[in-house]
């Protein structure tokens, strides 16, 4: 069973109880998935990448594959 994966990226400020969605990206199942996580973290400055799966391509059904967090990128507005 053939299964598609798509990304999230988040933007997240505690301080300001800012927790969005920014963009989503295709996953390019010949590449390594870390690394394209980690370009889509590094293009949007997003603390927060998240993996989706799915059995379809039109993703009406899916569910969470896997949560990457960045800490160079998370908020220092209070610091």
């Amino acid at each position: 069973m053939r299964r598609y994966y798509i990304a999230v990226s988040y933007d997240v400020c505690e301080h300001n109880n800012l927790y969005e969605n920014m963009n989503e990206y295709p996953i390019d199942a010949s590449i390594d998935l870390e690394e394209q996580v980690r370009d889509f973290a590094k293009k949007d400055v997003a603390p927060i990448i998240k993996v989706y799966e799915s059995q379809t391509s039109d993703f009406k059904e899916f569910r969470l594959y896997r949560e990457y967090k960045f800490k160079e990128y998370e908020c220092r507005c209070n610091s």
